[in-house]
């Protein structure tokens, strides 16, 4: 039986005018193919438009996106450009200072050659002979000893008083410091720079010894920007969704900082954190962490040719391996500044792991280490070091000498104090090293020590600081018996000039100039007499 509606209600509701559109749906034709493609062509179309819509708002907000990105970018440029600007202008400043001279006072009225002395009425005393130098005060100068002594030298580097070492200096050897060998003494460098002199002019060599230690100072800093300039653009990349870096580059940062703050003094027990360290490194060099490579000459020194038989003679190096060193560097500084303030013999550990790590010679550059890298915030941190001077009373001079700031003034005395105690142990644990029993290469010899040394102690008095005081107790307490191993009877003098002749020019307020003192008595009862 059919369930459709009679004829005369199907034919009523056709001819309704008002209930067309019903009646076109009710239609028996309307599930026909034509209408089937009517209606798939009018969707198309309207999917079309709908898409062609989006494709255009989303290509729109592309551009407005990369419009702001280009003016991020430029703005970041612009940034640049005037703290580039700033530092060139600092940088003009200072040069302009530094060509600014003070006239210095005569000296102490002493006759002159004769060829250069006008006659005079009144009689006069003896002459002095034409090559006779100027005196210069006994506080700063001392009769030198015999030729026999290897402490002759001293007197071109620290420019102090160098007494022979006499047969009662040492105590007994079992409980004194011992003497060093004659085969383990190394021989001083031949001149430091600003070697203690007479009021007059310094000797040509000087002057370019001095030049030469303000350019290596100078190259420091400009390294410390290149890595600061690396960080900055690797940590851009690995924000980057898909980089190689995403993640890894953090793991390996956040496992170094771990490892190097675990290094004790224990026997064995930093083997397991420089494994940590080692295998980090080596991944970053050998690729497998893949990372853009940079040009080495960026953070070194001096310029380096290939050497034959070298494992990375190239011009470039992973960036990452350059990063994660740098991650090295910063850690050995902060462990030196938290551990080694209160304990400065926990210095010793990071020290051995620090030339461990550097004279690897899978991490050597063209046969060279990369420990310019460390040394550019070691001069960034502790100026002294490298030379440099300044009052620890002015804004100036703290800036000179490496006073961090606390927010916009600077950190206490005491806290200064114990930074630069941990600074100053910890670049005597690295430049005091022997490496005679290894077949590997010192990274940072030891002539690098006496250069520091040199550095402080020739301040002329009025640029003494008490930040050279205590970096220079800390460079010496618990070191002296690897200097002496080292310099023998030139390091006695340079001890003697350190402790007694330096201090003595500091003013009567210097406490720490006192604890310097002392120290010529600790040595004593250990066997070391200075005095």
């Amino acid at each position: 039986m059919s369930n459709s509606p009679p004829p005369r209600r199907r034919s009523q509701l056709l001819s309704s005018p008002e209930n067309g559109l019903l009646s076109n749906f009710l239609n028996d034709g309307r599930n026909n193919e034509l209408n089937h493609l009517s209606a798939l062509d009018a969707a198309q179309v309207e999917h079309k438009r709908v898409r062609e819509a989006a494709i255009r708002v989303f290509e729109l907000h592309e551009l407005r996106e990369e419009h702001e990105r280009i003016l991020e970018l430029e703005r970041k440029e612009q940034e640049r450009l005037r703290a580039e600007a700033a530092i060139v202008e600092e940088e003009r400043r200072l040069r302009e200072l530094r060509a600014k001279t003070v006239p210095k006072l005569p000296p102490e009225p002493t006759p002159a050659p004769p060829k250069k002395v006008e006659p005079t009425p009144a009689p006069r005393p003896e002459p002095p002979k034409p090559q006779e130098p100027v005196k210069q005060p006994t506080s700063e100068i001392k009769q030198q000893p015999a030729a026999n002594v290897a402490a002759p030298q001293v007197n071109g580097i620290l420019g102090g008083q160098n007494k022979p070492a006499t047969n009662n200096a040492f105590a007994s050897p079992t409980q004194a410091i011992s003497a060093p060998k004659p085969e383990q003494r190394l021989a001083p460098p031949p001149l430091a720079s600003g070697a203690v002199q007479a009021p007059a002019a310094q000797s040509p060599a000087a002057n370019s010894i001095s030049a030469q230690k303000n350019a290596l100072a100078g190259r420091y800093v400009e390294i410390h920007k290149e890595l600061k300039r690396l960080r900055q653009v690797l940590q851009a990349e690995a924000k980057v969704p898909g980089s190689p870096l995403k993640g890894k580059m953090g793991t390996f940062r956040r496992e170094i900082r771990v490892s190097i703050g675990q290094l004790t003094g224990g026997k064995g027990a930093n083997a397991q954190p420089i494994q940590k360290i080692t295998t980090a490194l080596k991944e970053s060099l050998e690729g497998r962490v893949p990372s853009a490579p940079i040009e080495v000459s960026r953070f070194v020194v001096g310029q380096r040719q290939p050497v034959e038989g070298a494992l990375n003679n190239d011009n470039t190096l992973p960036s990452l391996f350059i990063y994660l060193l740098n991650i090295c560097a910063k850690g050995i500084i902060s462990q030196f500044i938290n551990e080694c303030s209160a304990n400065p013999k926990a210095a010793d550990p990071i020290g051995v792991f620090t030339a461990h790590i550097f004279s690897q010679k899978d991490f050597l550059w063209r046969g060279e280490s990369l420990i310019d890298i460390l040394m550019a915030k070691f001069r960034v941190v502790c100026p002294v070091l490298f030379g440099l001077r300044g009052s620890d009373r002015t804004e100036r001079g703290r800036l000179a000498i490496g006073w961090k700031k606390d927010g916009p003034g600077y950190v206490t005395e005491q806290t200064h104090n114990d930074r630069m105690t941990g600074l100053g142990a910890g670049f005597a644990s690295i430049s005091l090293r022997d490496f005679s029993k290894t077949s590997k290469a010192n990274p940072y010899p030891p002539v690098n020590y006496w250069k520091a040394l040199a550095g402080i102690v020739n301040s002329p008095p009025n640029e003494t600081s008490n930040t050279q005081y205590v970096v220079l107790r800390a460079m010496i307490e618990g070191h002296e018996q690897r200097f002496l191993n080292f310099y023998g009877n030139a390091a006695i003098a340079a001890l003697r000039l350190a402790l007694i002749d330096f201090p003595q020019r500091a003013p009567a307020n210097a406490s720490a100039a006192q604890s310097l003192r002392a120290m010529v008595e600790l040595l004593r009862t250990e066997g070391l007499v200075l005095s």
